[in-house]
């Protein structure tokens, strides 16, 4: 994966640039016969138009290669440094090319979005309910993790279910902010908790 990443980003900045190097010359370039002129200006018209091709397809193979990178298996994937250093190269070489910061929201939607999914998905315990809950909390528990990518439970959705069965403890209220800063900022509130989410165990008992 991360070899087919490279060469794809190395193919469009290369292609990007030798473009991009030729305008100028191509649009400078005058000669006395109106033939010539027009020849030019479609030549030149031809390069701008794959410049900005170039562009819509870095963008769109830096959507799906961080959406990827995402899906990985949750365990044994990427880890966290390697997906970092995948973004910051896909986003860097999108800049390279030309492709406007105002597109990377979307390019980086899924990124958040499982993101945001790992932040409920282990704040609720992974795949463990509390033991000796009662059927009804267990069920209750399993249906906010049921609809998957699809339908996450934003904070104040599991705030409210774990206060109400009385589950929210100080170290758990510190990760719902955690979640809660990362909605709004798209950044880690406290990285190195973040890393060790897989040993969150925030359901060993009640608070």
């Amino acid at each position: 994966m991360k070899w087919f990443l490279s060469i794809v980003a190395g193919l469009i900045a290369a292609l990007a640039f030798l473009v991009a190097a030729n305008l100028d010359r191509i649009s400078e370039f005058k000669a006395s016969k109106a033939g010539i002129e027009a020849k030019t200006r479609e030549v030149v018209a031809r390069a701008e138009t794959a410049v900005e091709e170039l562009r819509i397809l870095a963008e769109q193979l830096g959507q799906l290669s961080l959406s990827l990178v995402k899906r990985q298996g949750r365990i044994g994937g990427y880890s966290d440094d390697e997906q970092e250093s995948v973004k910051a190269s896909i986003l860097d070489t999108m800049r390279k090319v030309g492709v406007p910061e105002s597109t990377f929201p979307a390019v980086l939607k899924d990124w958040h979005r499982f993101t945001e999914f790992d932040y409920a998905h282990y704040i609720l315990g992974g795949n463990l309910v509390p033991q000796g809950a009662e059927p009804k909390v267990t069920e209750e528990w399993k249906q906010l993790r049921r609809h998957g990518i699809s339908n996450l439970p934003v904070p104040a959705e599991v705030r409210e279910f774990l206060a109400k069965h009385g589950y929210l403890a100080p170290k758990v209220e510190e990760l719902l902010q955690d979640y809660e800063h990362y909605r709004k900022q798209r950044t880690h509130r406290r990285p190195a908790v973040w890393r060790d989410r897989q040993n969150w165990h925030v359901t060993s008992g009640k608070a």
